[in-house]
């Protein structure tokens, strides 16, 4: 029997990505990631290879007369379906891609793709439109992520985007993260351009929400932090999962202010995650904007304080900064003009005020926008989409073709190792782990001599067994079986094995 599909809307920086991983991985310890057959089947299609888009992209850039190896395509990224996503007020489904090239600049590129592949995930979610998220889903269980908006500005002003991430990796002279990220909010907070382009973007969302807001259960950032068991608790019980205490502590503990994504090495904000920031960097010019924009009756509807004014004569030296960089009509720069380029707010800002091209849609792809010009690039960008975007349609239309992503060989060498009494690990769990319980005889993975091993689940319960961190599986002594089904996944895994030198002892489905 399938369970109530659950539905999230929210904006970036509101507790959304958080809410969404907290749901799956309580839908994970309850055995209900797989309670869905159409996200059994959107799993399944996008495990072809051939529905990649960051292949079309290098290829596009490459025939317009790039150099790859001054392209910066975060990892996020590379599948279909990887990238922020929304619903649209018609109900279709979308996705946007960061792309740069070091020295050029950088640009969004939108895809609107099969709606079936939203079923991949737990949730339907969507970043836009929570008036359109009620009526898409009528029966489903509505989630919405809320925060105070003054720290979500606070947030967004100290984000690095996964385009910013990849390129700080790729090029580590660049210092320290802390020191980077308080350069970047320092250039930000003193640009009211940048910041009222944030708040205008939140306003436009909340005037929708507030519209509906009886009609959602809603997750507080700041009860999360504060009190996280408790609010997971009233979460599962809002979702009918039961779930006990001990799953529940295992469950804040994978992710108490962690990274909680593969690529993107940069979305945590180390030592932060604070209730209540955002009064040690704003100051009495973003203020104004809040109560220009109307922030007055939202704060007050969402059951946050009215907005007031510091005593500037309290100011700490960051906000002593920023002051005088506003009275001087000053914005610091960011060192290196690459990374302002790509730090720049890709997701949750109003950029009307801004001269970046904007292309059209034509068919399922857009320009969205890009600090600059090449119409070569561009109609090679969207042509090439195109041909994968239709291919995509196709392959959702044929979903008699599904397939549980197992070769016979592999269950039956699994099942052999695991009889004989050896150590055994089981490498990479969620989706790909439950339908692997299904190909196996029951209670066969609760044998003493087999381990799970996760790098995002890492302190999770299964059953009664944890799942260990994948930093420890070349101290494991045993054979390592990678349960991924999905390409980019089981290469990413074999390279981490051959760095790590135990390759020898892999076996890939």
């Amino acid at each position: 029997m399938l369970n109530q599909p659950i539905v999230l809307s929210g904006q970036p920086r509101s507790g959304y990505a958080l809410t969404n991983n907290i749901i799956h991985k309580t839908k994970l310890c309850a055995g209900q990631l797989n309670d869905d057959s159409q996200r059994q089947i959107a799993q399944a299609i996008t495990r072809d290879p051939s529905l990649h888009l960051v292949d079309v992209y290098r290829s596009a850039l490459l025939s317009t007369g790039y150099d790859l190896n001054q392209v910066i395509i975060n990892g996020e990224f590379h599948s279909l379906f990887g990238g922020p996503k929304w619903f649209d007020e018609d109900g279709h489904y979308y996705v946007r891609k960061y792309i740069g090239v070091v020295g050029k600049g950088d640009l969004l590129i939108n895809h609107r793709i099969p709606s079936l592949i939203a079923h991949y995930y737990d949730t339907l979610h969507s970043h836009e439109y929570p008036q359109i998220m009620l009526s898409l889903a009528p029966d489903a269980h509505h989630i919405a992520s809320i925060r105070n908006p003054l720290d979500m500005m606070n947030s967004a002003n100290h984000s690095i985007n996964a385009l910013s991430s990849e390129y700080i990796q790729r090029n580590p002279s660049l210092g320290q993260e802390t020191t980077i990220r308080d350069q970047i909010a320092l250039s930000k907070f003193s640009d009211l351009r940048l910041c009222d382009g944030l708040i205008q973007h939140q306003k436009r969302y909340w005037s929708e929400f507030l519209s509906v807001q009886d009609q959602f259960y809603q997750v507080i950032w700041e009860d999360l932090i504060r009190f996280p068991l408790e609010t997971i608790q009233k979460l599962c019980d809002a979702l009918d999962i039961p779930l006990n205490q001990t799953q529940i502590r295992a469950i804040w503990h994978s992710m108490d202010h962690k990274n909680t994504l593969l690529y993107h090495l940069h979305n945590f904000r180390e030592n932060k995650g604070i209730v209540g920031d955002w009064q040690n960097n704003l100051v009495n010019e973003h203020v104004d904007l809040f109560k220009a924009a109307g922030f007055d009756e939202t704060l007050a509807a969402l059951g946050y304080p009215q907005l007031t004014y510091f005593k500037e004569s309290e100011y700490n030296d960051r906000q002593q900064a920023i002051a005088a960089n506003l009275r001087a009509g000053m914005i610091p720069s960011i060192e290196d003009d690459t990374l302002a380029t790509f730090a720049f707010n890709k997701s949750n800002i109003d950029t009307s005020q801004y001269d970046f091209y904007r292309g059209k849609w034509q068919g399922n792809t857009c320009i969205e926008r890009a600090t600059f010009t090449d119409s070569a690039l561009f109609e090679q960008l969207v042509s090439q989409s195109e041909e994968r975007i239709e291919l995509a349609y196709k392959k959702c239309a044929q979903t008699d073709t599904w397939q549980t992503g197992f070769s016979q060989n592999f269950i039956e060498q699994l099942q052999c190792t695991i009889h004989s009494g050896k150590p055994v690990a089981l490498w990479g769990i969620s989706y790909d782990f439950e339908r692997l319980i299904d190909q196996l005889p029951s209670g066969m993975l609760a044998a003493e001599n087999v381990a799970l091993f996760d790098q995002l689940e890492a302190g999770l319960m299964i059953g009664s067994k944890s799942i260990e961190s994948s930093n420890k599986l070349p101290q494991f002594e045993g054979q390592v079986f990678a349960v991924p089904t999905q390409p980019g996944a089981k290469a990413s895994m074999l390279r981490f094995a051959e760095r790590q030198h135990f390759d020898h002892r892999l076996t890939l489905n």
